[in-house]
């Protein structure tokens, strides 16, 4: 796994150094740089992944779900704006870097990230009525692989979904009585829809029999989240590092926290282990958070006065998680009241 990256005169991301975790999760504004610097862990990975610079071009970016604009950074503030440099340190302080000059570009690179990616998931997609852009395992970049990737893992007969029990995924979508993957059908698709191959089937617990089978084009979309983010946790195929941006896109507070608290316990299962880069802007995630876990780290990304992305990891003591608990202050209401924005230690 990686343990360190540092980022210097990518986009917003001037100078830029983060200590990784397993589970790391980027909490910030719109705009504040976080899709930024996980675009800039997909270039130094697509870099090396063609193992000859002269082969390297933008679809390689965009194949691992990443704008193709490998642009500088443009503030007057700094000195060496001409100059983009991406480094990474593993686990076996194995270094891995990427240099790049605005009028003569150089590569150097030595990596284990090869099939990294930037997975967004995109409601049209997931509901089957857009194709997906990026047909990369398990799930699709978009989601367009979502019923293959669900169809692997779910187990009716035993009753689990890769190595939870479908009584705790339905505790999570609570209208929920089964999941299926079915092909299409006219009882399940209006002709009007396109057909994939095969469809995620739901049935809706609270609606009478032979009305209540629902497809993934009229499922509720916070279900379909829910099964896109779990599926990377979980499926054999799966990068061994990778990034969801947005990762509680269209979940409820509530869901997203149920979510993340889920997520973090599969990935902290997984055999060799994975790593997970995810962003998000609702604070209420970070409640599924064990930050006495040192695999599970928080980061705040903010911009400062002259416009360029800082990030902070926002370490919290047992005494702060102690009083948390005792007087109902959570990670999201410190959030919100401006205690945990920007501030590397909370004491």
């Amino acid at each position: 796994m990686l343990t360190r990256i540092s980022v210097k005169g990518f986009k917003s991301l001037a100078d830029v150094e983060v200590e990784l975790g397993q589970v790391n999760v980027f909490v910030g504004a719109n705009g504040s740089g976080k899709t930024n610097f996980l675009e800039s862990v997909a270039l130094l990975s697509a870099v090396f992944d063609t193992r000859n610079p002269a082969q390297f071009n933008s679809r390689a970016i965009l194949e691992r779900g990443a704008r193709p604009d490998a642009s500088f950074s443009s503030f007057d503030e700094i000195v060496n704006k001409d100059v983009l440099s991406i480094k990474a340190t593993t686990e076996t302080d194995l270094n891995i870097s990427l240099s790049a000059w605005r009028t003569d570009s150089e590569y150097l690179f030595f990596s284990t990230i090869a099939d990294y990616a930037v997975f967004s998931p995109n409601t049209s997609v997931l509901c089957g009525t857009m194709s997906d852009f990026g047909q990369r395992k398990p799930v699709g970049l978009s989601g367009g692989q979502l019923a293959e990737a669900v169809e692997d893992l779910l187990d009716n007969e035993r009753g689990m979904f890769g190595s939870i029990e479908l009584d705790d995924l339905f505790e999570l979508l609570d209208w929920v009585d089964e999941i299926a993957v079915v092909r299409p059908s006219h009882e399940l698709l209006d002709s009007n829809v396109p057909a994939l191959r095969s469809i995620i089937r739901f049935t809706d617990r609270r609606i009478s029999e032979g009305c209540n089978q629902f497809s993934a084009y009229n499922a509720s979309e916070g279900a379909l989240y829910v099964l896109f983010a779990l599926a990377l946790a979980m499926h054999p195929d799966s990068p061994e590092l990778f990034a969801i941006d947005n990762f509680d896109h269209a979940m409820h507070p509530r869901l997203a926290r149920a979510t993340t608290r889920a997520f973090c316990d599969q990935m902290l299962k997984t055999d060799p282990p994975r790593q997970a880069l995810l962003t998000t802007h609702n604070p209420l995630t970070l409640d599924g958070l064990d930050l006495r876990d040192d695999r599970i780290r928080l980061f705040t990304v903010e911009r400062n006065d002259y416009g360029a992305t800082e990030v902070h990891r926002v370490q919290v003591s047992d005494k702060v998680l102690q009083s948390t608990d005792e007087k109902g202050f959570s990670l999201s209401r410190l959030w919100i009241m401006g205690r945990l924005g920007g501030v590397p230690d909370l004491f």
